[in-house]
Order: C-alpha cells, then sequence, then structure tokens
C-alpha cells in the first residue's frame, strides 16, 4: 500500500549518507567514520532490499517534487547538516509506515554519526604559515593581529592558576578569534576556557583519550623528534606535529637537537600539518624555507614574525 513512500524514502536515506560518507572518506581520510555510514547504509539495504513491488511504485513524472532544485549550501557544514536531516527524516517516515524497528535504532545511530561528523567538519583548519608560541598575551595578541597560523599560551614556569587566567583572560578578550588559540599541556584549562585546541607532549596521555576529552572540534597537537613519534601521533589522530628541534633552543634545555633528518622527510612521510621548531632565528629561516614546512614555530623572534609571513607565506592559505 505505501511502496511508493518507502521506495522513495529508502532512496532519499542512501543518497544523504552516501553524500556524508564521501566527505569523511574522501576530504577527511577517516576510516572510522567511512565504515560506519557504509555499514548504515548496508543494513537499510538488508531490511529494505529493491523489490519488484518497489520499482513499479515508482513514477517521477508524477511526483509532485520530482526535479526540485535544492537550495544551495552555504559551506561543507550546512551541506553535512542537510544531508544528515534527510537521512533522519527518511528513517522516521520509513519507521512509521513500516512499523521497522531496524529504523528507530539506525536513526539514533545517524544522531550521535551526525554529532561527530559535524564538529569533525567545524574543527578549525590550519593554514600554513609562522606558529607564534608564547607566555606573554600581548604576544600572542600581536599573532592575532598578524593572521599567522596559530598561537600557543606555553607558559613552564606559573603556576595552573595563573595559566587558567592568562588563557581565561585571552579567550575572554578575544571570543571571536580569526586564529586558533592553543593552550600547551593542560587539557582541562583548554577545554574549560574554550580554546580552539592543546598542545602535549610525548610524556602525556594517548591522543586517543585527549580527544575524548577535548571532542571532535578541537585542535590536537603533538611534540615529535623522530619519524616513528611523528607515525605514531598521526595514527592515533593529532591533527598536527611538531618537528624539532631543529637546532638547541632555550625553551628545551634538556633537549639535544634533532638537525635536518627528520625534517627533510616529514612532508613525504606524513599527511597531517607539522611545524618546524627550534632555535630558528633570521639566520636560520632560509635554512629551515629550503625544505618548505607548512609552518614554522617562533619563541623568541617574535619580532621577525611579519616580515616571515611576508616574505615566505603571503600567498600560502
Amino acid at each position: 500500500m505505501y511502496d511508493q513512500i518507502i521506495d522513495a524514502n529508502v532512496n532519499r536515506i542512501c543518497e544523504g549518507i552516501r553524500v556524508v560518507e564521501e566527505y569523511v572518506r574522501f576530504a577527511n581520510n577517516h576510516d572510522g567514520y567511512t565504515q560506519e555510514c557504509s555499514l548504515l547504509r548496508k543494513k537499510l539495504h538488508k531490511e529494505f532490499p529493491q523489490s519488484v513491488a518497489l520499482l513499479e511504485s515508482r513514477d517521477t513524472a508524477e511526483d509532485m517534487r520530482a526535479g526540485e532544485v535544492p537550495s544551495s549550501r552555504f559551506n561543507i557544514s550546512d551541506l553535512l547538516a542537510a544531508n544528515f536531516k534527510r537521512v533522519q527524516e527518511g528513517l522516521r517516515v520509513l519507521e512509521e509506515y513500516t512499523g521497522n524497528s531496524v529504523c528507530n535504532v539506525l536513526r539514533y545511530q545517524s544522531y550521535d554519526l551526525e554529532k561527530n561528523i559535524l564538529l569533525l567538519a567545524m574543527r578549525p583548519v590550519l593554514k600554513r604559515g609562522v606558529y607564534v608560541i608564547s607566555d606573554d598575551l600581548e604576544v600572542l595578541e600581536k599573532g592575532l593581529s598578524w593572521n599567522v597560523s596559530c598561537i600557543q599560551l606555553r607558559d613552564k614556569q606559573a603556576s595552573k592558576e595563573e595559566i587558567y587566567n592568562k588563557a581565561k583572560a585571552f579567550c575572554d578578550k578575544h571570543p571571536r578569534r580569526s586564529v586558533p588559540f592553543l593552550v600547551n599541556d593542560h587539557l582541562d584549562i583548554a577545554k574549560c576556557v574554550g580554546a580552539e585546541g592543546v598542545h602535549t607532549g610525548q610524556d602525556d596521555m594517548p591522543i586517543s583519550e585527549q580527544r575524548r576529552v577535548m571532542g571532535q572540534g578541537a585542535i590536537i597537537g603533538r611534540t615529535t623528534h623522530s619519524l616513528e613519534q611523528g607515525l605514531a601521533a598521526e595514527a592515533d589522530g593529532a591533527d598536527y606535529i611538531s618537528v624539532g628541534p631543529i637546532w638547541e633552543t632555550p625553551s628545551k634545555p634538556d633537549r639535544e637537537a634533532i638537525g635536518f633528518d627528520y625534517l627533510s622527510i616529514v612532508k613525504e612521510k606524513i599527511n597531517i600539518p607539522y611545524v618546524a621548531i627550534g632555535g630558528i632565528d633570521d639566520g636560520r629561516i632560509g635554512e629551515i624555507m629550503s625544505f618548505d614546512p607548512f609552518m614554522v614555530g617562533v619563541i623568541r623572534s617574535v619580532d621577525r614574525v611579519p616580515s616571515w609571513q611576508e616574505l615566505y607565506f603571503q600567498n600560502n592559505a
């Protein structure tokens, strides 16, 4: 009796899932969400296999909404949200007209999938450029005005309370930031003040656990000193890695310089952004840029940032 309704909504659901699936498969290279989308489609086809009755009920010539032009999508989040709504509405229609309880299960699975994938799509995108790291909020504010790639509050001498107060003051003063603001080490502070993410070291908790705390919308960076560590960080879900220290630096007094071996192969071996860091100044920036790094980290030579941005990253986004 309702074959045409069933046929239309099965098609609508599968089309919506496929649009989302192509995003996580090709734009994000996210195997887990790709598999979840694929499994949802397969479960739906199992419950509603193509049949003669469904095919015979299809009549696009008489369908008053056939050929209707869809609304324009403003951005990827809008596109994904619209297609998730198609999926969820279609599943509810099937549930009501067929009484199939599997549709209810799939609908609630799609709600969770929508949350995770939309948060992933809304995660700030790192662009090529200079990455400013400082314990001085005025320096970080300059980073905003210079439109650098990223800014990080890193203060190894202050108490946790002092770091929290700094981070909160910065976020309260700059609630609408065009540059991602990260907190070094302290996930709880980053989460509490609304920072875009966190940067942690090799001795910190696994990135997968950090993701559970920070959520899918956060940027998580990881310090690495070797290709093995970089590959491990990428596999564990890091959004970017640091590569260094290239030269010895006062910011890491107990760490030996790693030189250029890792930097020379990171672009070829690793598929996430990376920041070359450690002892970089005006006399060394040219040597670093010969490797064409995605980002260059600066702690001490912040006065050179505007000229480096203009000279090396002006045409990069």
